[in-house]
């Protein structure tokens, strides 16, 4: 699947802002939701430090998820290898965002 995104991107240059593009949205809407949520959590005491280690935790797992399948999926002789890498960079952010949502849920609904 990388190997046919990476041809994609390499037919036109309107291609590879496509994929840019979304990247960047993925990333900075999943930045903006944690940190918005976040500020809906409250000021920092115990209850509001094991939300935020459970949010780490659980991106940190993505992390080491995605940095594998990073490692075991892309060549390195692919020539967007940095695009790839923001984009499960991206994805690991949006984890952490919609688990923080799920939490905010549970704890204050």
């Amino acid at each position: 699947m990388i190997d046919v995104l990476n041809e994609w991107m390499l037919e036109s240059t309107t291609n590879f802002n496509i994929i840019a593009g979304i990247t960047m949205l993925v990333y900075a809407g999943s930045i903006l939701s944690l940190f918005i949520i976040s500020k809906k959590f409250g000021k920092p005491d115990e209850r509001t430090n094991g939300i935020y280690l459970k949010i780490i935790v659980c991106m940190f797992v993505t992390q080491l998820i995605m940095n594998s399948i990073f490692i075991s999926w892309v060549d390195r002789d692919i020539d967007y290898f940095r695009q790839f890498f923001i984009l499960f960079q991206g994805i690991v952010f949006l984890v952490g965002a919609v688990y923080s949502f799920i939490l905010y849920r549970k704890d204050f609904k």
